[in-house]
């Protein structure tokens, strides 16, 4: 399989002038050899053929390796420490006689869960403590798919399990089976498309000058190669204000501990502050 993944990063390349060599080697192997099964090849080389022939299995293969699944309030933990400590932490550092905006950013959104869930809680905060602070949330995936389907904001059961009934009475339209997420809710989030392996840049052209309070990017570093994850930790670093918050996802705690510009905020969850003494 080594030798397959080797060839398939050469033709991708080559042929589509993608450059795939970026993720976590076992992670291309399993991705690989799944499409591999959905398209009835049983040879390495059979498949490698058809790829290079095959603009649209090169496109649904570019798919597979940005997984995009989400949920609304995924790991709970980590949305209870945001609610409880960071949010609250985030508006009483700011000039309540002069507020500045608050900045966030999710990167590697998916279909808008996480930027979502982060903006209800915002929402809920402002309202339950009558604060003046002013959130603004940016979101970026690579996939226009997800971005579109992000601005629609409408969501089965499964992906809102994890909030909170209140949550889903106030802030959401039941359709069906379906969920429609409020317009006071999407007005907080600006989408767009970003690929977090962009060079020249440390944040989302919408976004101006970076310059965030908090870093959102969960469930995304551990398909990456460990220079790759190196390359995006040090672009969220440098987007980051000094005293900025990075969540991570729980899985990719360790990933971030070994990075040292990010110290753990509250162990064992997944929140991070800048570290402003490297």
């Amino acid at each position: 399989m080594k030798n397959l993944v080797k060839n398939i990063i050469s033709v991708i390349l080559e042929r589509y002038a993608k450059d795939v060599s970026m993720y976590e080697e076992s992670f291309l192997e399993k991705t690989i050899g799944a499409r591999m099964a959905d398209t009835s090849k049983n040879t390495p080389g059979e498949y490698c053929t058809m790829l290079d022939n095959n603009p649209d299995e090169a496109s649904v293969l570019f798919d597979s390796l940005n997984n995009g699944y989400s949920e609304f309030f995924r790991n709970p933990l980590t949305f209870a420490m945001l609610e409880q400590f960071v949010i609250p932490k985030l508006v009483s550092d700011n000039n309540q006689e002069n507020p500045s905006e608050i900045r966030i950013w999710s990167a590697g959104c998916a279909a808008g869960q996480e930027p979502y869930s982060l903006a209800l809680l915002a929402h809920y905060y402002k309202t339950s403590h009558q604060t003046n602070s002013r959130f603004r949330i940016f979101a970026t995936d690579v996939s226009e798919k997800q971005i579109q389907t992000a601005r629609q904001g409408i969501y089965d059961l499964k992906m809102i399990q994890n909030t909170r009934m209140g949550f889903v009475n106030n802030y959401f339209t039941k359709t069906g089976s379906n969920y429609s997420i409020g317009d006071q809710i999407k007005k907080q989030v600006e989408f767009s498309v970003y690929d977090l392996l962009q060079h020249g840049s440390s944040a989302p052209p919408v976004s101006i000058f970076g310059d965030f309070d908090l870093i959102m990017c969960s469930n995304v570093l551990f398909y990456y190669r460990p220079e790759t994850r190196k390359m995006i930790l040090s672009k969220f670093y440098r987007s980051l204000k000094p005293d900025g918050f990075f969540i991570t996802g729980e899985a990719e705690i360790s990933i971030v501990k070994n990075f040292t510009a990010f110290k753990q905020y509250a162990p064992p969850s997944a929140i991070f502050f800048k570290n402003q003494t490297i």
